[in-house]
């Protein structure tokens, strides 16, 4: 006897609502969509003009950040001979977001991060609040967020945002048990995808080397 071709997948949540934005259709019942700003803080901390000119520390530019793989370089600098948009201070927990040339879409998070790390002042420095850290930096990543900052910005060549209205853009808030496990799923996800992209990279040079 045949079975039915037909299965049906049991749903995530048992009920689901109207998210109200533009990017995201239907989020469970249960979840809050608040806006940034209220769940976290942006650019608390920069270095002041009074900062020893010896002091030493690693610095981030925009281009520095690739929007597939993070933080791609750094490099290290005095006060005195830094460019002097490297101001905004960042810590392990906080993620950084492109608010100059979006279209890159430059969003890393910050982790294990060096005490003496300061990134451009064209980055907003997202430091959550009431969040999980781990999963504040993947709602950031996600391409409802990023693609708010992108139609959001201003100007044809140099298309910028403002932190102000980075801080307006909401974002799903699932309870922080969920945020956490949400966090911990993709970070799992994204180190199997690595290792299977460095796989077949390996493969390919040993093919080239044959």
């Amino acid at each position: 006897m045949n079975r039915p071709a037909t299965q049906h997948k049991r749903a995530a949540y048992p009920a689901y609502r109207p998210s109200g934005m533009d990017w995201v259709v239907d989020i469970p019942e249960h979840w809050e969509i608040r806006r940034l700003k209220y769940v976290a803080s942006i650019n608390d901390e920069a270095l002041p003009e009074t900062t020893d000119p010896d002091y030493e520390f690693v610095y981030v530019d925009i281009g520095s950040v690739d929007a597939a793989k993070g933080i791609v370089a750094t490099e290290t600098c005095r006060f005195e001979d830094a460019p002097s948009r490297a101001r905004r201070i960042v810590r392990d927990g906080d993620t950084i977001v492109s608010t100059v040339r979006t279209y890159l879409r430059a969003i890393a998070p910050i982790r294990d991060a060096d005490d003496n790390l300061v990134v451009s002042t064209g980055f907003a420095v997202v430091r959550p609040r009431k969040l999980d850290p781990g999963y504040l930096s993947y709602a950031l990543r996600s391409p409802f967020f990023v693609e708010t900052v992108v139609s959001r910005s201003t100007g044809v060549s140099y298309p910028a945002i403002n932190a102000p209205e980075v801080g307006n853009i909401g974002v799903t808030l699932p309870s922080l048990d969920e945020q956490r496990a949400i966090a911990a799923f993709l970070d799992r996800e994204t180190e199997r995808i690595d290792t299977l992209i460095e796989k077949k990279r390996r493969q390919i040079e040993l093919l080239q080397e044959k």
